[in-house]
């Protein structure tokens, strides 16, 4: 018998990494050859990271959620952490195929409030998953004066 639980535990956890990865596979399928040559050409702000650190970021940020999300699988709705990575793919639609900035810029305030309402259902549940989704959070607002910058 526990060995069935171990088995739905690590099938839990995989559908969580596979669905957060698969997530960040698809915003970056959205930056092509041109994209960057649009990108580079934006007038950014002085702080925006090197490009290489946002792959970096993301991949660390991905992997916090899907543990996140499974310290509270069965026991927290998963209404709020299916919204924020609706509106992460959203963002990167809008951003880099739509070359919008600002349509970008509102898509990032809804992830950012999809995030926070995420962070306080998850801590309700368990402290450490709450504790988990914050850097994504707390990286969600520096993404928002990133773009907004380009915006204003």
């Amino acid at each position: 018998m526990k060995n069935i639980s171990v088995w739905k535990n690590a099938s839990h956890l995989f559908f969580l990494l596979l669905l957060v990865f698969t997530v960040g596979y698809v915003g970056s399928a959205f930056m092509t050859p041109t994209t960057w040559d649009w990108y580079n050409s934006l007038a950014k702000s002085p702080l925006n990271p090197p490009d290489f650190i946002f792959p970096i970021v993301w991949t660390i940020l991905l992997f916090l959620q899907a543990i996140a999300a499974f310290l509270v699988w069965g026991k927290a709705s998963p209404r709020w952490f299916v919204a924020q990575l609706m509106f992460n793919m959203l963002w990167s639609f809008t951003f880099f195929y739509l070359h919008s900035p600002s349509i970008s810029f509102i898509v990032s305030l809804l992830f950012s409030c999809a995030l926070f309402i995420n962070t306080y259902t998850f801590g309700k549940v368990n402290k450490i998953a709450g504790l988990l989704i914050l850097p994504t959070f707390l990286w969600s607002l520096f993404a928002i004066y990133l773009n907004a910058y380009l915006v204003f």
